[in-house]
């Protein structure tokens, strides 16, 4: 007993799941969000979130209504499927996962990467 619980307590998020993860805007917009509330957040305020930044930096997704669906069906379910974060359906709630500070980590470092790369251009 003692065994399995240390093998699935060993499992780590891996690179490719990372960045996979890491592909989508939308996924990287709630992340930063998740970030920025330590006492987690909830569906109603990622959603105002998303909202707000949809004029700001469209992608291409569709409609607003559209994103919402996929925030609720495909986002959140795929985040926390990678224990990046806790989403709770009943609660609407959002919460950091075990695995959400090595994601948000490699999230910061393309974002850094891509401001040196960029000021260098400049």
């Amino acid at each position: 007993m003692v065994g399995l619980f240390m093998k699935s307590s060993e499992q780590r998020i891996t690179t490719e799941t990372a960045l996979e993860l890491l592909t989508n805007q939308q996924r990287r917009q709630i992340l930063r969000r998740v970030a920025d509330s330590p006492d987690g957040t909830t569906v109603d305020q990622l959603t105002q979130h998303l909202r707000g930044s949809d004029s700001l930096q469209p992608d291409g997704n569709g409609s607003v209504e559209h994103r919402g669906i996929e925030l609720h069906h495909v986002h959140l379910p795929r985040l926390q499927e990678a224990n990046v974060i806790e989403y709770d359906t009943n609660q609407g709630t959002v919460h950091r996962g075990r695995e959400f500070q090595a994601v948000l980590s490699l999230l910061e470092a393309i974002d850094d990467h891509q401001q040196e790369t960029s000021s260098s251009i400049s």
